[in-house]
């Protein structure tokens, strides 16, 4: 293969230092073929044209994938595959379902023209011996929303900073986000909205009931507020927003802690980087850090491969650590969080700075937490889903918003179904089920209401807001509660959405309870008394298992009976390396290990077991946690 084309493959590629070599015996059936596979969020469609010996183009026609982590991987995967002339492709780091979605759709045409995918699917790879050796004051290991607010930090504070990151630009939950929280932030002041820090600080406790570093969290608190002016200060744009406006019913008339991103976590965090650059730092895409080295000294030495699979290895007098928990490794979920678990949402999350702070003797802390928040579904039944509804499949997440009866997978009811907008505990109460999944119980009298009405009619989430409306972006796309009331109030014609995907292993439906546990695969008796127990419950204005306010609840009465699957959300972990107040990894004898920081979701101790039930947590804490180690690492260079 020619150094040119390697070159060009393995800038592509943000994992392997591999490069991939064109198959010889190109054979093909000419043609134009449709070929599908299974993304993150559901099938992925690809049209591949072939000539008798060539690829000639890949496109990805239909997807519902996420577009802040996903468009490297559509524009790139097709790309490489024409450009080597073959399947052994590598995937995006961050978008390894996507690709692999692209991938096997690709295949799938290729089979339909009489191709060899085994001999298309082989992969040759080389690799370079090379070093290339530089100096850094600091260096910042992940360039979420913690790395990019250190590197920001050291860099205003005239040091010369190096941050790495795996991917090709700006990733992690940051980008995802809606908003961070602070207590006393001059968005706060000005509107007359200050938060008491004594009410943030026991939303804390009572999350952790104690397990967690009371220090660090109150330092947190504390700063919250600088934090949102300086990232103010430094281009970017947020809303004060009510509590409640993300549809957590049950946060109406709490604080108002969130500080909403206005053009959202992707903009949000890339302009961060590009003030980085405009102070002098140097940010290293596609250049994963695998290694530290610390002598008696503490660290001194940063290794990371290129994308052009040499070496990287920078001196340095200080590190932080930044790169989002291990949400993404399924080995490490196994070990930490027990054998059932939910992958995080950002997949290149797989624990590469804990095990490297444990590797120089950091000590471990907080390993055992994980952000349940909300349900969603699995991507096989994502897939069905979007094979069928195209992108109506929101509507189906949507009804999990509301106050319908939940079992279990053993048909058992199992919670205050009023809660379940308080994404965090319900998430959590979600996750401790049998095969961390609930059916949600809807009756068709239910479905009438909201087939002429709305779903306002089961609740009226964003009332509250007419006329006082409420905007931020999340997951990258408008949360406007003027456009939300107008969704709520819409009707909406479930009953025909559950029936185009009753195949889906989604949505059940039978003309009884008996039938309904049947096709559940639950018990008859415990479902049958479950529901008598919550209908009860209604009638009586007692709810004697988990003291609902029944008023809110919605009767199941009259069949047809459907049930909707949802399973755990993973937002990802929270927690790993041990630290102090001042962001300082500390070894087991609690001493501080000499240069070495950590910030976001690879430091313990901010959470006990669960997130917070308030809004801006865990976003609140990467930001924060990230410009005091930026901060504290440049103090110690003194």
């Amino acid at each position: 293969m020619k150094k040119s084309l390697c070159t060009a493959v393995l800038s592509l590629s943000m994992l392997l230092a591999g490069c991939t070599a064109p198959s010889k015996s190109l054979s093909f059936k000419e043609g134009t073929y449709t070929g599908s596979g299974n993304g993150r969020n559901g099938e992925i469609k690809v049209s591949v044209v072939l000539t008798k010996d060539k690829i000639q183009s890949v496109e990805v026609t239909e997807q519902t994938e996420t577009k802040e982590i996903a468009e490297s991987a559509l524009n790139k995967i097709p790309e490489e595959i024409v450009s080597s002339q073959s399947l052994a492709v590598d995937t995006v780091s961050g978008a390894t379902l996507t690709s692999n979605g692209i991938i096997e759709a690709t295949k799938d045409s290729l089979q339909q023209a009489g191709a060899d995918v085994d001999a298309l699917s082989n992969k040759q790879t080389s690799s370079s011996s090379e070093v290339e050796e530089t100096t850094a004051d600091i260096v910042v290991v992940g360039a979420g929303a913690a790395g990019s607010a250190a590197a920001l930090k050291a860099a205003q504070s005239g040091k010369y900073v190096i941050l790495l990151e795996k991917t090709e630009s700006a990733m992690g939950a940051g980008t995802l986000a809606g908003g961070m929280f602070a207590a006393d932030s001059r968005l706060q002041q000005a509107q007359g909205k200050t938060v008491d820090k004594g009410w943030v600080y026991d939303q804390y406790y009572t999350a952790s009931h104690g397990y967690m570093n009371s220090l660090l969290v109150h330092k947190i608190i504390d700063e919250a507020g600088n934090t949102v002016n300086w990232l103010l200060d430094n281009n970017m744009e947020l809303n004060l927003v009510d509590a409640g406006t993300g549809g957590a019913y049950n946060h109406i008339g709490m604080p108002a802690t969130l500080h909403g991103y206005n053009e959202g976590g992707k903009v949000a965090i890339t302009k961060l980087v590009k003030e980085f650059e405009n102070a002098g730092g140097e940010v290293r895409w596609s250049t994963p850090a695998y290694e530290l080295q610390a002598d008696e000294n503490g660290v001194h030495t940063v290794l990371a491969k290129k994308s052009d699979g040499s070496t990287l290895k920078i001196s340095t007098s200080a590190v932080i650590i930044a790169t989002g928990g291990y949400g993404g490794n399924s080995e490490m979920m196994k070990e930490y969080i027990g054998d059932e678990y939910t992958s995080g949402e950002v997949l290149q999350n797989t624990g590469d700075g804990i095990k490297m702070a444990y590797s120089v003797g950091a000590a471990k802390a907080g390993l055992g937490v994980t952000q349940y928040f909300w349900q969603t579904f699995t991507p096989e039944e994502m897939g069905k889903l979007t094979s069928t509804l195209k992108e109506k499949w929101f509507s189906l997440a949507d009804l999990s918003m509301f106050p319908m009866l939940r079992v279990n997978g053993n048909g058992q009811r199992y919670s205050d179904e009023t809660k379940v907008t308080s994404f965090a505990e319900h998430g959590a109460e979600l996750a401790m089920q049998p095969g961390q999944y609930e059916y949600m119980i809807i009756d068709q009298a239910a479905l009438d209401k909201i087939a002429e009405n709305g779903t306002y009619i089961l609740e009226d989430h964003y009332a509250k807001w007419i006329g006082n409306e409420q905007f931020y972006m999340e997951f990258n796309e408008p949360n406007s509660t003027d456009q939300l009331y107008a969704q709520q109030h819409t009707p909406i014609d479930y009953t025909e959405i559950f029936n185009q995907v009753l195949d889906s292993g989604v949505v059940f439906k039978a003309d009884t309870l008996e039938g309904l546990a049947q096709q559940l695969g639950v018990s008859q008796e415990n479902l049958q008394a479950s529901v008598d127990q919550y209908n009860h419950a209604i009638e009586t204005e007692v709810d004697d298992l988990y003291n609902a306010n029944t008023s809110r609840l919605v009767p199941v009465v009259q069949g047809p009976f459907y049930a909707v699957k949802y399973v755990a959300r993973n937002l990802g972990t929270l927690g790993g390396i041990r630290i102090n107040e001042n962001m300082q990894v500390l070894d087991e004898q609690a001493n501080i290990i000499k240069g070495l920081y950590a910030a976001g979701a690879d430091a313990g101790g901010m959470y006990g077991k669960s997130y917070v039930d308030f809004e801006g947590g865990t976003l609140g804490f990467a930001y924060t946690s990230g410009k005091l180690a930026g901060e504290q690492a440049v103090e110690d260079l003194k």
